[in-house]
């Protein structure tokens, strides 16, 4: 009997270490798809937050500034040749790649001041809403503080049929804005020159 007895337990005790095996591994398994799932969820989550955060207005414009140094060697530059061009580096705003661009050109004795935006093809481009139909504003800031600006304003929305503002494809496209925001003349006399330095700036609204 006692023999019986111990084969018994010996069964008994081999049957529950393979069992509580079978359930250790069941539950390593469990846990690893647990972990899985959850990493998928997190990620569709991130990608509808993504979009709902794209969808927000938010709550002001966004500014982005630019320091165009040496100021009279651009100037009498364009006196001399004609015309003389500078484009910002590319700046990312409300997810579209964008950039600025001053276009210094002789009339006559003078020389006038145009300022522009320009988009270029971005990686955010399939979820973005084309034509591009923001309002912005391009323009020229006093260094003395920002109250005091020269700018020109583009509501997009009224020429999204034009190039400008469709997607970009594999190339910019063209710049549009203010041709002719004031003369170098005017900028100097009312003190928008500092110490050789011009202030642009494009402000766009959500």
């Amino acid at each position: 009997l006692t023999e019986q007895l111990n084969d018994l337990s010996t069964v008994c005790s081999t049957e529950f270490t393979e069992g509580l095996q079978v359930l250790r591994e069941a539950m390593s398994d469990y846990k690893k798809h647990v972990s899985e799932e959850l990493c998928v969820q997190r990620d569709k989550l991130t990608e509808v937050l993504d979009v709902v955060r794209r969808s927000l207005p938010s709550p002001k414009p966004e500014s982005i500034h630019w320091c165009i140094e040496h100021w009279t060697d651009l100037k009498n530059e364009a006196l001399r040749s004609g015309s003389k061009s500078l484009n910002s580096p590319k700046r990312t705003v409300y997810d579209y790649s964008v950039s600025q661009r001053v276009y210094l050109k002789r009339m006559g004795s003078e020389v006038g001041l145009g300022c522009f935006m320009q988009l270029h093809p971005g990686e955010h481009d399939s979820q973005l809403e084309w034509p591009f139909s923001k309002v912005y504003t391009v323009g020229v800031i006093h260094p003395k503080g920002q109250s005091s600006t020269i700018s020109y304003k583009v509501n997009a929305g009224w020429h999204k049929h034009r190039s400008y503002f469709q997607r970009p494809q594999e190339i910019s496209n063209g710049v549009f804005g203010g041709i002719c925001l004031s003369t170098a003349e005017e900028l100097e006399s009312d003190g928008f020159i500092e110490n050789d330095r011009l202030h642009v700036f494009l402000e766009i609204k959500p």
